[in-house]
Order: structure tokens, then C-alpha cells, then sequence
């Protein structure tokens, strides 16, 4: 078994607002951030402010766009998208992305909005 080679989990870590996700078990390596392969066939149903984390979103496959700060940003395939704490966004496509969340997440540091 490898240590520093992470698989993508076979299962997904959570199901919601309109996006699956996979978190890579890294905490035994680093505690400082996170990577979360996301997939969604529509994009998030809400929008949201992270208020600790950044989130950069690498897009792997899929297209569409984000709206950051209410204005809207279109994305594809191999565009990084990053997402600083304290911003509002959220997103529409379809997309597979891979997500670094750093420091990692926290349910009680994200605020939902309506879309």
C-alpha cells in the first residue's frame, strides 16, 4: 500500500445541493488542506460565503460558469478557478472538477444563501 499516493474514494463522502463529492483521506499526511473530486450535472443549487477556506476548483471535464460576487465567469475544461474566503459564489454546468480546500472544511464556516 502506498503512503503518498491517494486514491480516489470508491464511495462518495457526501451527496448535496445538487453535487457528490469525494474527499481524498489525507489527514494522516497533512492537516493544513483538503482535495475533493466534485461532480454535478446542473452546478451548485445554492449560493454560499466560505468564510475560512479558499477554494480553488480545477476544472477536469465539463463546462459552464461560476458566479463570483454576482458576476458571472465562464469556465471549461483546464481553467483553475479560485474562490477566496469571505467570497460569495456559486456555480452551473456540468462539470468534474477537483477541489483544494485550504485549510480544510467545516460545515459551521459556510453560510447558504439562496441562489
Amino acid at each position: 500500500m502506498s503512503k503518498h499516493v491517494i486514491h480516489k474514494p470508491q464511495q462518495e463522502s457526501f451527496s448535496k445541493v445538487g453535487e457528490k463529492g469525494f474527499i481524498f483521506p489525507i489527514d494522516k499526511l497533512t492537516k493544513k488542506t483538503e482535495f475533493v473530486f466534485i461532480e454535478t450535472d446542473e452546478g451548485h443549487q445554492t449560493s454560499i460565503i466560505e468564510k475560512e477556506c479558499d477554494f480553488s476548483y480545477y476544472i477536469l471535464s465539463g463546462k459552464g460558469y461560476f458566479l463570483i460576487n454576482e458576476e458571472r465567469e465562464d469556465c471549461s475544461e483546464g481553467d483553475l478557478v479560485v474562490v477566496p474566503a469571505g467570497t460569495k459564489f456559486t456555480y452551473k454546468g456540468k462539470f468534474k472538477m477537483l477541489l483544494n480546500v485550504t485549510p480544510p472544511f467545516f460545515p459551521e464556516q459556510e453560510e447558504t444563501l439562496n441562489p
